[in-house]
Protein backbone atom coordinates (compact mmCIF):
# COMPACT_ATOMS: atom_id res chain seq x y z
CA UNK A 1 0.00 0.00 0.00
CA UNK A 2 2.04 3.28 -1.13
CA UNK A 3 1.71 6.33 0.95
CA UNK A 4 2.63 9.58 -0.83
CA UNK A 5 4.67 11.90 1.09
CA UNK A 6 6.73 14.57 -0.84
CA UNK A 7 7.43 13.38 -3.99
CA UNK A 8 8.70 9.85 -3.60
CA UNK A 9 6.27 6.65 -2.87
CA UNK A 10 6.78 5.10 0.65
CA UNK A 11 5.08 1.64 0.77
CA UNK A 12 3.88 0.67 4.39
CA UNK A 13 5.11 -2.74 5.37
CA UNK A 14 1.90 -5.18 6.59
CA UNK A 15 1.44 -8.19 8.97
CA UNK A 16 2.43 -5.70 11.78
CA UNK A 17 0.83 -7.19 15.43
CA UNK A 18 1.41 -3.93 17.77
CA UNK A 19 0.64 -1.79 15.22
CA UNK A 20 0.69 1.85 14.63
CA UNK A 21 -0.59 3.74 11.89
CA UNK A 22 1.76 5.81 10.24
CA UNK A 23 0.85 9.81 9.83
CA UNK A 24 3.24 10.63 8.19
CA UNK A 25 6.89 10.16 6.90
CA UNK A 26 9.90 12.36 6.15
CA UNK A 27 12.54 11.63 4.03
CA UNK A 28 15.73 14.17 3.75
CA UNK A 29 17.25 14.10 1.01
CA UNK A 30 14.16 12.28 -1.34
CA UNK A 31 13.35 14.68 -3.43
CA UNK A 32 13.49 12.04 -6.31
CA UNK A 33 12.69 8.47 -6.13
CA UNK A 34 14.66 6.56 -5.99
CA UNK A 35 15.95 8.54 -2.64
CA UNK A 36 19.21 9.46 -3.56
CA UNK A 37 21.53 8.30 -0.96
CA UNK A 38 24.92 10.06 -0.90
CA UNK A 39 28.27 8.44 0.49
CA UNK A 40 29.68 10.16 2.93
CA UNK A 41 26.63 12.37 3.86
CA UNK A 42 23.91 11.64 6.65
CA UNK A 43 19.85 10.38 5.66
CA UNK A 44 17.50 12.17 8.04
CA UNK A 45 14.16 10.15 8.85
CA UNK A 46 11.12 11.75 10.94
CA UNK A 47 8.01 9.08 10.89
CA UNK A 48 4.89 10.41 12.47
CA UNK A 49 2.87 7.59 14.21
CA UNK A 50 -0.14 7.11 16.54
CA UNK A 51 0.07 3.48 18.79
CA UNK A 52 -2.60 1.23 19.15
CA UNK A 53 -1.04 -0.30 21.90
CA UNK A 54 1.43 0.35 25.19
CA UNK A 55 4.67 0.27 24.00
CA UNK A 56 7.64 -0.13 26.94
CA UNK A 57 10.48 -0.70 24.60
CA UNK A 58 11.16 -0.09 20.94
CA UNK A 59 14.24 -1.26 19.15
CA UNK A 60 14.76 0.21 15.43
CA UNK A 61 15.88 -2.21 12.40
CA UNK A 62 16.97 -1.07 9.02
CA UNK A 63 17.75 -3.85 6.17
CA UNK A 64 18.84 -2.67 2.36
CA UNK A 65 16.89 -5.09 -0.04
CA UNK A 66 18.99 -6.21 -2.82
CA UNK A 67 17.80 -8.75 -5.37
CA UNK A 68 14.93 -9.65 -2.62
CA UNK A 69 17.96 -10.47 -0.10
CA UNK A 70 17.21 -8.43 3.22
CA UNK A 71 21.07 -7.27 4.81
CA UNK A 72 21.10 -5.67 8.07
CA UNK A 73 22.11 -2.25 8.24
CA UNK A 74 23.59 -1.30 11.46
CA UNK A 75 22.22 1.48 13.40
CA UNK A 76 24.40 3.99 15.43
CA UNK A 77 21.31 4.33 17.72
CA UNK A 78 19.10 1.38 17.75
CA UNK A 79 17.18 1.92 20.70
CA UNK A 80 14.07 3.75 19.92
CA UNK A 81 13.60 5.10 23.07
CA UNK A 82 16.02 6.84 23.35
CA UNK A 83 17.80 9.74 21.08
CA UNK A 84 14.78 9.58 18.63
CA UNK A 85 12.47 11.94 19.88
CA UNK A 86 10.09 9.10 22.05
CA UNK A 87 10.76 8.56 25.76
CA UNK A 88 8.83 4.97 26.87
CA UNK A 89 6.66 3.97 27.53
CA UNK A 90 4.47 5.57 24.40
CA UNK A 91 0.65 5.02 25.53
CA UNK A 92 -1.84 3.50 23.29
CA UNK A 93 -4.08 5.93 21.33
CA UNK A 94 -1.02 8.46 21.49
CA UNK A 95 0.88 10.35 18.48
CA UNK A 96 4.75 10.55 18.38
CA UNK A 97 7.56 11.27 15.73
CA UNK A 98 10.57 9.06 15.40
CA UNK A 99 13.60 10.66 13.78
CA UNK A 100 16.95 9.51 13.52
CA UNK A 101 19.11 9.30 10.82
CA UNK A 102 21.91 6.92 9.62
CA UNK A 103 24.97 7.44 7.53
CA UNK A 104 25.80 6.40 3.93
CA UNK A 105 29.42 4.72 3.88
CA UNK A 106 31.87 5.73 1.22
CA UNK A 107 32.96 2.21 0.95
CA UNK A 108 29.13 0.89 0.06
CA UNK A 109 28.44 -0.14 -3.98
CA UNK A 110 26.75 2.39 -6.31
CA UNK A 111 23.33 0.23 -6.40
CA UNK A 112 19.69 0.71 -6.40
CA UNK A 113 18.25 -1.17 -3.47
CA UNK A 114 15.03 -1.10 -1.39
CA UNK A 115 15.79 0.48 2.44
CA UNK A 116 13.11 -1.22 4.78
CA UNK A 117 12.74 0.63 8.86
CA UNK A 118 10.74 -1.03 11.25
CA UNK A 119 10.61 0.07 14.98
CA UNK A 120 10.01 -3.61 17.21
CA UNK A 121 8.20 -2.96 20.33
CA UNK A 122 9.52 -5.31 23.81
CA UNK A 123 6.99 -8.65 22.49
CA UNK A 124 9.32 -8.53 19.46
CA UNK A 125 6.30 -7.76 17.55
CA UNK A 126 6.59 -4.95 14.22
CA UNK A 127 4.89 -1.28 15.80
CA UNK A 128 5.28 0.08 12.07
CA UNK A 129 7.39 -0.62 9.13
CA UNK A 130 8.19 1.36 5.61
CA UNK A 131 10.25 0.72 2.93
CA UNK A 132 11.64 3.28 0.09
CA UNK A 133 13.40 2.61 -3.27
CA UNK A 134 16.80 4.19 -2.86
CA UNK A 135 19.94 5.04 -4.93
CA UNK A 136 23.57 4.79 -3.33
CA UNK A 137 25.44 6.92 -5.31
CA UNK A 138 28.07 10.02 -4.92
Amino acid sequence: MPLLTERCTRYICTGSKAGAKINSIDITPCATEPCPLVKGRNVSVILGFTTNKQITKASAIVHAILGGVRVPYPLQNPDGCKDSGLKCPLAAGGTYNYTSSLLVSKTYPSIKLVVEWEIKDQDGDVIWCFQVPAQVGG
